[in-house]
């Protein structure tokens, strides 16, 4: 029994795999032996030269990638195409839309054309109307312009003397408002004086309620006043000092708006303050910060009570409000008593 032979064509496809089987053929031994001088003659062909142009694989891959590539690009190339298109179509449309804008705009222009041409002949005519009319206005005018040249004058003197006479009454008022003003301070002032008050200078004038503590028999005590221990109530003056001894001072500001300040350590006193021109503002002592006068201060016993007297100085400090205006102040002496 002969080999099976297959042939196999390996110039289409690279990749095909090959498999055979090789058949022994069975021989007569007798046979065989006859046949050994004969000359064999093999009968199958050998394969054929395997002779393959193949590409390498990363060319070829890189080809492969780059035709892919190279095929999105064309899609979307197409659709950059269908949209320039749809564009296109849309400005033929505007463009159509425009000329016929265009076409409306220059039949417009003819009308307004038109329009102007008759306007201008109207105008013409009312050129030529007017120039008469003028003549005849100004003529009319020219007449009618001097009588209200001769009103107008006579007019305006009038209104002159009026105004003159607004003018002097304004300041005849302004004469009276300060004339009235400066008897209201000098009264206020006078008035103060009258009462027993001190002057402090220009801007204020202070006035005790037992008048000038210097013209008084007090020996220049403002105040001298008694306490009741328990609770600082004020009691009054000692009866020695009953006749002149104040209670409260009042503060006269002058003609300017002034600054306030008053000094002391015994009572409780608003300070500093402001006070407008001309007013007044009375300060009583009836507050005391104590309910008895400081310790180590002169004493003395009697009757069955033990008293204390403390005495300081009342400093009243006025200012002129204006930044560069002047300061005044006045000082007295005060004694208070205590009783325990």
């Amino acid at each position: 029994m002969a080999n099976e032979t297959k042939y196999i064509n390996l110039s289409d496809d690279t990749n095909i795999s090959v498999s055979t089987k090789l058949y022994v053929d069975k021989y007569n031994k007798g046979e065989l032996a006859k046949s050994v001088d004969l000359r064999v003659t093999e009968l199958i062909k050998p394969l054929p030269d395997v002779n393959l142009n193949l590409v390498p694989k990363p060319i070829y891959d890189a080809e492969v990638q780059l035709n892919e590539d190279l095929q999105a690009e064309i899609e979307i190339l197409n659709i950059t195409i269908d949209d320039l298109s749809s564009e296109l179509a849309i400005k033929t449309a505007d463009s159509s839309s425009l000329v016929l804008e265009n076409d409306a705009l220059k039949l417009k222009e003819a009308k307004s054309d038109n329009n102007i041409q008759s306007i201008q002949t109207t105008v013409v005519d009312l050129r030529s109307n007017l120039t008469t009319s003028l003549t005849k206005a100004i003529n009319e005018a020219t007449e009618k312009v001097a009588l209200e040249a001769e009103n107008n004058g006579l007019s305006a003197q009038k209104n002159a003397l009026i105004k003159q006479i607004d003018t002097l009454n304004n300041l005849l008022a302004q004469a009276n408002a300060t004339l009235q003003i400066a008897q209201q301070q000098l009264s206020a002032k006078s008035q103060a004086v009258a009462a027993g008050g001190v002057s402090t200078g220009e801007l204020s004038t202070i006035v005790f309620e037992k008048g000038d503590p210097s013209k008084n028999g007090s020996l220049g005590y403002a105040l001298d006043l008694n306490l009741v221990a328990k609770g600082a109530k004020v009691e009054g003056p000692p009866k020695y000092a009953a006749a002149w001894s104040s209670n409260y001072v009042d503060i006269v500001a002058g003609p300017k708006d002034i600054l306030v300040t008053i000094s002391q350590t015994f009572f409780t006193i608003e300070s500093p303050f402001n006070l407008k021109a001309n007013a007044t503002k009375r300060i009583t002592f009836d507050k005391p910060i104590q309910s008895k006068v400081p310790s180590g201060t002169r004493g003395w016993t009697g009757l069955g009570k033990s008293q204390r007297d403390y005495e300081e100085v009342l400093k009243i400090t006025v200012k002129d409000i204006d930044p560069n205006g002047k300061t005044e102040d006045k000082n007295w002496k005060i004694k208070v008593h205590s009783y325990e």
